[in-house]
Parts: C-alpha cells; structure tokens; sequence
C-alpha cells in the first residue's frame, strides 16, 4: 500500500485536468496574439477563464487576475511590482513569522535595495499577534503580506481582522495573501477580507504544476517585474501557458463543485488522526492550532527524542510519504523556523512531521499510517540515545 500525505508540497493531477490539458495542446495550440480565428479562439477563451477566476474570489473585474507560473512568482510581483512603484510613499513592508519561503526571500532582497522589513510575531498556536502588527504599522508602510494559511502548521491567519485594522489607517496600505493553501478549498472573498493582491498556485488543487494567478484590485500601483514583447497581460509579458491555465481552470471547477464537502469530511478525518496519534503514541506534540483555527487539510506532529528526517524515510520504506521540514526546504537540515516561530525548541522542530490530506485522502489511508507510524517511532526510539525521563 502506498499512502501520500504531502499534498501542501503538490497534489495528484485529477484525470480530467490532464484531459484537459491534452486537448489545449494537441487540439486548441494557438497562441492568443495572432490575428486568425484559432488564436481569437484562444483569446475569447482565456478572457473568459479570468473571468471564471475573479467571480470566484469576487473581485470585480476579470482585468484585476494576471496569469503566473505559480503562487511564488505571483508573489514576486505582488510584493517587488508594489513596493518598486510605491517607494516614493516609503519604503516598509510589514509580513508574519510564518510566511513561505519564497515570501521570506523577497523580503530580503528588497531588504538589499533600501526597504525596511518588520517580522510580526505569532502566537503558539501560530496565529498572528493582531496587537503587535497594528503596532508595527508605520507612516512609511506601503505593503503587508500575511499569509492565509500556515503551510507548516495549518493555522488560519485572521485575514478578516488584519483588513480592518488596515482600513483603519490614515494612508493607503495594500494588503496581499499567499492564498496558496486556502484557494479552492475554502471560500475567499476578496471584498470581505480588503485584499488587494491575492497569489494562487494551481497544484495545490490538483491542477497541474507551473501556474497560478495573482489578484490585483483595480487602482493598484504596481510595475512589472518582467520585461519582454506585450502578450495577453502588459504586466507579464511573454506567452501564457495555454494549457495549464485551461487544466488550472478545470481542476477549480471539481474544487469549487465539491468545496464544503470536502472541507468537513477532511475535518472529520483529521481529528480522527489526531485523536489515533495522541492516544497511541507517547511523547507526541501537535504543533499550530486545534478545531476551526486550523484548516483540516494540515496535521503536524513533533514525535520526542528521534528526528523528522529518520521517520520521514522510516515512513517512505512502508509506503508512506510525509514532510519533514517547511515546504520547498526539506533538504536543508536547519531546524525548521515555523516550529521555533510558535516558541518550540530544536529538538521539537527537528522531530517534527507534517502530515497534509487532499481529496483522495480515506479513513483507511490514515489508519495504515497510524499503524505504520507506531511502528516506526518504536524502531526509531529503540536506538535512540535519547530517553524520556523515568
């Protein structure tokens, strides 16, 4: 049996999409810029797909979605395409503790051209510390990036309340979302929450890998990151990723179709999960929230006195494949900083296993990894020099 439980780092492309997918490359290859009627065909059709898009997170026009090659670079222009045509206004970024990486590193590039980046705190749950953002807020502040989703430890930030206390403000600040963890899965409302930039990533949702989108409200001043001849969009130039875009589109559809339901059978399989680990297995941690503060397509564990990455291949030799470290970081043996951002130590982050559920996940996927897990940490704390105090 094989059991894949690392669906926030990619899911399993549904078959529909990849028929989809097919066809916009075998049949429907036109690129929409020409002048004949195969490419106005293709134009039609991806103006209408961006309109698909915005009606589901209700922004207002389908000219606010650019097509991407995934959420990481929809960042890159959210936050360096912002901040470059806003530094006449200042020249600070606000962002959380638990950011994605590709967030992070923005942020440290721009840190290289003059910005100044404060790093807001969150609690050990991994929620954001409402008191301390509204304090880091500056006259200088052009820009926050606080992410839906804790990709590591599944906490739902409280975009809601962070819209209101920026609306709060004396000046314009735009607020943008990784949403890469929370579109298609649960609802999104741009309007509700005072987004102004939104980053989507299609293989979160079982489209394909290599692209995404990025929401921008109308008024937002943003320049282009990338510089070539004009195609569909003037603020990413170069030729969409036809294929992908339809097969992103098709596999949103099957998300949208299904979304609630999924969301409370997931739930019910996590707690399920979480009930089954705690109560078989000693000396475990759950890291980041409990009930609806956490998404119920995360569970993270620390597992005492053995290492993530021994359980991580332990797990692999019986079929089970898991994440130990943060996503799109794994090889790096560095403790992981999501642990340390909710105040655990080293040794609780590098015994931390994340264990993330997609729409095939089954009751019976999670009891032979119960089974497997057990197994497992036994072997592993057998020949571990470290004990539990007796």
């Amino acid at each position: 049996m094989k059991v894949f439980l690392d669906n926030c780092r990619t899911t399993k492309v549904l078959p529909e999409v990849a028929r989809e997918v097919e066809k916009y490359m075998l049949e429907k290859f036109a690129r929409p810029d020409g002048l004949y009627d195969s490419a106005q065909e293709i134009y039609d059709e991806l103006v209408e797909t961006r309109r698909f898009f915005a009606k589901t997170i209700n922004a207002n026009s389908d000219e606010e979605i650019v097509f991407t090659s995934g959420a990481t670079e929809a960042n890159n222009l959210a936050l360096l395409g912002v901040t470059r045509a806003n530094k006449k206004r200042g020249n600070h970024i606000v962002i959380s503790a638990l950011e994605h990486g590709s967030v992070m590193s923005i942020a440290d590039a721009l840190k290289k051209e003059g910005f100044e980046v404060t790093v807001v705190p969150v609690d050990n749950e991994g929620m954001l510390k409402l008191d301390e953002f509204e304090k880091a807020l500056r006259p200088t502040t052009i820009l926050v990036s606080i992410i839906a989703v804790g990709h590591f430890v599944g906490s739902m930030m409280p975009l809601k309340e962070v819209g209101e206390i920026l609306s709060r403000q004396d000046h314009k600040i735009y607020f943008h979302t990784d949403a890469a963890e929370m579109y298609a899965k649960m609802p999104l409302d741009v309007q509700d929450l005072k987004l102004d930039l939104v980053s989507v990533s299609g293989h979160k949702f079982h489209g394909p890998k290599g692209v995404g989108f990025l929401y921008v409200r109308k008024g937002t001043k943003i320049e282009p990151i990338m510089y070539g001849a004009e195609s569909f969009d003037k603020r990413r130039p170069g030729g969409e990723n036809v294929p992908a875009i339809m097969g992103m589109r098709k596999a949103a559809e099957l998300a949208f179709e299904r979304m609630e339901e999924s969301y409370q059978r997931l739930r019910e399989l996590q707690d399920y999960f979480i009930r089954r680990i705690e109560t078989e297995i000693d000396h475990v941690v759950l890291n980041g929230p409990r009930g609806e503060k956490r998404t119920p397509y995360n569970v993270n564990f620390s597992f005492s006195f053995i290492e993530g990455e021994a359980i991580s291949l332990g797990l692999s030799l019986e079929g089970v494949e898991v994440a130990t470290g943060s996503a799109c970081a794994s090889e790096s043996l560095e403790p992981n900083y999501a642990i340390l951002a909710i105040g655990g130590d080293h040794e609780r982050a590098h015994g931390s296993i994340r264990f993330t559920f997609s729409r095939f996940t089954t009751k019976e996927d999670l009891d032979y990894v119960v089974e497997k897990m057990k197994k497992v940490v036994q072997w592993l704390r057998n020949i571990s020099p470290l004990k539990a105090e007796r």
